[in-house]
């Protein structure tokens, strides 16, 4: 049987996988910086951040993985594709606000 999601897949590995280690950088300099942020936009940040992470590698696991036989291969791709998007956006709104509660720190 022919993987019709093939040409994809390798894209979508590498797109992830560079932006997830972007996202965990950024995690591991955030913690250790201290920030004039409250409490609750730290927690909103770390949220984003955390939550992208964990999206990012479910959406490695769904594209590293053989969707089941009875499932439309470009049905399954499609959502796994939102998972994506949505990963990165959720990731990349907790980057921007930190982003900009520094700059107008500063």
């Amino acid at each position: 049987m022919e993987d019709k999601i093939q040409p994809y897949r390798q894209p979508l590995v590498t797109a992830a996988g560079i932006i997830l280690g972007f996202i965990l950088n950024f995690a591991s300099t955030w913690v250790k910086a201290e920030s004039s942020l409250s409490d609750a936009w730290a927690y909103f940040i770390g949220f984003c951040v955390l939550t992208g992470v964990v999206m990012l590698i479910y959406v490695l696991f769904r594209v590293l993985s053989i969707p089941p036989l009875e499932v439309d291969e470009a049905i399954y791709y499609k959502k796994t594709l939102r998972y994506f998007i949505i990963a990165i956006s959720l990731a990349f709104v907790g980057v921007f606000v930190d982003m900009f509660a520094n700059f107008m720190e500063s």
